[in-house]
């Protein structure tokens, strides 16, 4: 039980100083699983209440003791843990989702996915585009070999695309589109990580839309070269915004941010944004898109989708995609 309890410390330790300094490395990866380090402070917490309470019951004057002020700390820790943490996630799912819905009979419905760039479940992708039927297919870490597989389909029904090709293994992320395509990314320097931006119309309006894919922070070389890209991302989006966008045009993000709600970095661009465009992903009562893929014990909610305020969304819901470690979303935007 000692030994427990001194395990809980240095979790409930760990998680305060992340908490307090949370831009380093260790902190970002222990905020991205926030909704964990709920769950096991409220068990600390019952634990040490339920500890406390036979040690009282021991001594019928409930004489003070080492071992009860230990208790005492632990308890009032793994209460401040759960108190900080649990406001962080309540505060970010409270988005109503009717304020994001509109009916809508002659929206674009767009498919998006970080399919996997291993992932030969072909026949399951084929069946979810012919499923969702959409008029964009948003695919991340698209492979040549899914092409090989998917090119009858996406040739008969999807003559435009748009591609962001970054190394030599992996093609990157894919648009195929129903709606003729104008890209746009090619007109400002990306260096080594690219991202797609492109628009499309829309009952004559334009629609432009980001499909980001940010490295992940599985290093502190992936942890800064992750961070680089959200800075590079924001600089480029204002230059997008001041050069040939007009404060009108609708602008939707939707992409793997690789980076969860509780982390700093998350919030380097979401304040940006705000009060211009909202996480429509909020509206979820809770969200996790991302899961360890051979030992699924960890989840985290890393792909997000931006819209701005001109922007009307219908029928959000996610998609399951077998064969990778993401979920994916479909929905209808005008």
């Amino acid at each position: 039980m000692i030994i427990l309890f001194l395990l809980w410390l240095v979790f409930v330790i760990a998680s305060l100083l992340a908490y307090i300094f949370p831009y380093y490395y260790i902190s970002d990866l222990i905020l991205s699983f926030a909704p964990y380090l709920i769950a096991l402070s409220f068990v600390g917490l019952i634990v040490s209440l339920i500890v406390l309470r036979r040690q009282i019951k021991k001594s019928l004057f409930a004489t003070i003791s080492l071992k009860k002020i230990w208790l005492w700390i632990l308890i009032v820790w793994f209460w401040l843990v759960f108190l900080l943490f649990s406001r962080k996630f309540t505060t970010f799912y409270n988005f109503p989702v009717e304020e994001l819905s509109s009916d809508m009979s002659d929206g674009v419905k767009v498919l998006y996915a970080n399919i996997y760039k291993d992932n030969k479940n072909y026949t399951w992708i084929q069946d979810l585009i012919d499923k969702e039927n959409p008029d964009l297919i948003f695919f991340v870490e698209f492979s040549q070999h899914h092409y090989e597989a998917l090119k009858t389909l996406l040739k008969a029904h999807y003559p435009y695309t748009n591609s962001t090709i970054w190394s030599n293994k992996f093609v990157g992320n894919v648009v195929f589109s129903k709606i003729k395509i104008e890209n746009w990314a090619d007109d400002f320097p990306q260096d080594a990580w690219r991202y797609g931006y492109f628009s499309i119309k829309h009952d004559t309006t334009p629609l432009y839309f980001y499909l980001p894919h940010m490295s992940s922070p599985s290093s502190k070389k992936n942890f800064d070269m992750r961070n680089k890209q959200i800075l590079t991302f924001l600089n480029d989006f204002n230059i997008h915004r001041n050069l040939h966008r007009t404060r009108g045009d609708k602008v939707v993000l939707v992409g793997d941010f690789n980076t969860t709600p509780w982390s700093p970095w998350y919030w380097r661009f979401a304040d940006v944004f705000e009060g211009e465009f909202v996480n429509i992903t909020r509206s979820f009562p809770i969200l996790f898109t991302w899961k360890l893929l051979n030992f699924p014990v960890l989840w985290a909610h890393i792909d997000h989708i931006f819209v701005n305020k001109e922007v009307s969304i219908s029928d959000l819901h996610q998609v399951n995609v077998p064969g990778s470690d993401h979920k994916g979303f479909s929905f209808e935007v005008k």
